[in-house]
């Protein structure tokens, strides 16, 4: 094996906290800081793109100059353009889509079905399990997502749970009476969260399985994930 092999893997431009933060030239997040800490555990060296359009990496890994894509899940990669050149690695994390309600504004939920015909606060442009059965109300980002639920504009509002503890961390917006005027509720959909590697480097796959469950096991990741959603 050539140990001094440089491996590639993307970054995109569009942050999504506190996965990845992105405020360029600086990348920071739970995402950037496990793959500097799986860095350590292998012999290749892992070496970050540029901030690059979502679509770009795409189309550079599939070419092959991307090696490795952090972290996605299988889904979000499902058409076979992207399939055939897809390897997986065992899962990193679980991302974890709740509710949020104003206070005295929760209904009852089991099921998906159970949002049909509601509006629900969601995120101008991103994609959400069971968006077929409700009225999505769009704001731009997180924040305004959060204010559309706190106002009583939506009956309830989709978010990432690791998100919502970072905000309520890294926000001096969040200490406003209006943006405390919501609380958790049920988590409502998972993602697994795994490194995509791509077909070229699949003889190597059980070395980044070893690494990722080792930093899963000392609790690096889990120290990671702390520092920015407690």
């Amino acid at each position: 094996m050539a140990q001094a092999q440089t491996l590639t893997y993307a970054v995109t431009d569009e942050s999504w906290a506190p996965y990845w933060i992105v405020d360029e030239p600086r990348v920071s997040g739970i995402l950037h800081e496990f793959m500097l800490a799986l860095d350590q555990r292998l012999p290749e060296q892992l070496q970050a793109s540029h901030p690059l359009p979502p679509l770009r990496t795409q189309k550079l890994f599939r070419e092959g100059h991307l090696q490795i894509e952090c972290c996605v899940s299988k889904s979000w990669r499902s058409d076979a353009e992207q399939t055939e050149v897809s390897v997986w690695t065992v899962p990193v994390q679980q991302a974890e889509e709740m509710l949020i309600f104003a206070p005295g504004k929760r209904f009852s939920y089991q099921r998906l079905q159970d949002l049909s015909g509601r509006s629900i606060a969601t995120v101008r442009g991103y994609g959400y399990a069971g968006s077929e059965y409700f009225q999505r109300n769009d704001g731009a980002d997180a924040r305004a997502l959060i204010y559309l639920v706190a106002q009583g504009r939506s009956e309830a509002g989709i978010l990432d749970r690791l998100e919502w503890r970072y905000l309520q961390r890294e926000s001096s917006q969040l200490q406003v009476s209006r943006w405390k005027a919501v609380e958790e509720g049920p988590t409502i959909n998972r993602s697994q969260l795994r490194l995509r590697l791509h077909r070229d480097l699949a003889g190597r796959l059980e070395a980044f399985n070893a690494a990722i469950r080792s930093l899963q096991a000392d609790g690096t990741l889990a120290r990671i994930v702390a520092r920015y959603a407690p």
